[in-house]
């Protein structure tokens, strides 16, 4: 008469009785398990969407056009020939080359036109970087395009750009996006591996 040896699987109650386990339980994948934000797993970063992209290059554009606007203004006012008309401003007030009203306005013109070319352009940058302020900073950006008024007329290129991103921001799109950006930078920073490639010096010898 031989023994029988128990099976090696083991059994678990139920209220139909016992039933077999017959396979090692699983976890679902780590995504699964902690839902979190919809970001990059590589970089822990939103992911950059097209609208946001398209905002950035509209407020980058303007940026360009009005520094473009501002090199012109500024070689039509060291001409005496030129400087009257070089900006509207300056022409509105037609002031005698030389005299200090003259520096004056050429001098409150080069404070326009830097405006005119950094509002635009910390606007692109922040735009990039997910910062929520830029929909309010779009306003901003709104008025410092409308300074083109002041301006010659190469200044108005730049105004339909500031526009399209001043709207693009404000999009249900763009917004969720840079609300996304607030929730990321609100969760603390975890420290990611990054593999990289070790080189061994010689081996000590042992004598």
């Amino acid at each position: 008469m031989t023994e029988q040896i128990p099976s090696p699987v083991s059994t678990a109650s139920s209220p139909g009785g016992t039933r077999s386990v017959t396979q090692i339980g699983t976890l679902p994948p780590i995504e699964e398990v902690e839902a979190g934000l919809p970001v990059d797993p590589r970089t822990g970063r939103p992911r950059m969407i097209r609208w946001a992209v398209v905002a950035t290059v509209c407020f980058g554009l303007a940026a360009l056009s009005s520094a473009v606007a501002l090199c012109w203004a500024w070689w039509q006012m060291i001409h005496m020939r030129t400087f009257r008309s070089a900006t509207r401003l300056i022409a509105w007030n037609d002031p005698r080359p030389g005299s200090l009203a003259s520096v004056l306005l050429a001098a409150l013109t080069m404070v326009i036109g830097a405006a005119m070319v950094a509002m635009p352009g910390i606007l692109a940058v922040n735009t990039w970087l997910g910062r929520r302020w830029v929909r309010w900073g779009a306003i901003g950006g709104l008025a410092a395009a409308a300074l083109a008024v002041l301006m010659n007329t190469l200044s108005w290129v730049g105004l339909p750009f500031a526009v399209l991103a001043g709207v693009l921001v404000w999009t249900p799109p763009v917004r969720a996006w840079l609300d996304l950006w607030v929730q990321v930078r609100a969760q603390p920073d975890t420290e990611r591996f990054v593999p990289r490639e070790v080189r061994y010096g010689r081996i000590a010898e042992h004598y």
